[in-house]
């Protein structure tokens, strides 16, 4: 007669195997969290008829983000297709829900943490209001600095040692070079037309660079001052990828 105490140790070592096989061919909630990719959007300005929050479509999930030329919304989570869009819902006439795209994006497979900047096309085919435009923060590092012009201007940007000349449209990140804490670099931007040879002042400072912020400055034009203008927005995710 098979002891009971006997018993439950041999039924307890017969389970225990199983148990952790299945552990092991099911991904951990830690695993889940190592693999998952995420993205932030801002916006160069609004266009008309678009108002924030936005609808954000992504895997399937809907979420509401604030979009803003100032500051970075709450975080989105990437699905495996990388598709992430900005969306209107609509409800049809037959109660189903439908989505209206103001701006789509795909985010490159190898990109764990990214961020999609919009701007605004008046020439794009309604429903779409944005151009998209997605970075790799892999290669957005800490303490660098991205610009982009979107005027029909040309802009010179002086930081530091480091010279560059951005065309209509283009978008360029500059490497600072790696530090700790921050450090103190002279800045000056500069604009002129295509068909001018010299450069027009907009603005010469002293600016502090951090190490775990990365600077954005967009260039716009100001209709007010005739000129080309610039704002800018300091950008440093609220948490690591994994704490989510």
């Amino acid at each position: 007669m098979i002891n009971l105490r006997h018993f439950i140790l041999i039924l307890g070592i017969t389970i225990a195997p199983v148990i952790l096989a299945q552990e092991s061919n099911n991904p951990t909630q830690t695993d889940e969290k190592k693999s998952a990719r995420r993205t932030w959007l801002i916006a160069t300005s609004l266009p008309k008829g678009i108002t924030s929050p936005v609808t954000v479509l992504a895997g399937g999930e809907l979420s509401e983000v604030r979009l803003s030329k100032r500051s970075v919304g709450t975080a989105v989570k990437v699905p495996k297709d990388g598709l992430v869009q900005v969306v209107k819902p609509i409800l049809a006439e037959d109660g189903t829900e439908t989505y209206e795209v103001h701006a789509s994006a795909i985010v490159p497979e190898g990109a764990k943490e990214s961020l999609i900047i919009l701007v605004p096309d008046p020439s794009l085919n309604s429903p779409l209001k944005f151009k998209t435009s997605v970075i790799d923060l892999d290669k957005f590092r800490g303490g660098n600095a991205l610009f982009l012009n979107i005027t029909n201007l040309e802009i010179g940007v002086s930081l530091g040692q480091k010279e560059v000349v951005l065309k209509s449209g283009q978008m360029e990140i500059v490497d600072t070079g790696k530090f700790e804490g921050a450090k103190n670099v002279t800045v000056s931007y500069h604009y002129r037309s295509p068909k001018e040879k010299k450069w027009n002042l907009i603005s010469a400072s002293t600016v502090s660079l951090k190490s775990a912020h990365r600077e954005i400055l967009i260039f716009s034009y100001n209709a007010d001052l005739k000129r080309a203008d610039y704002h800018g927005l300091t950008f440093f995710p609220e948490k690591p990828l994994n704490e989510n």
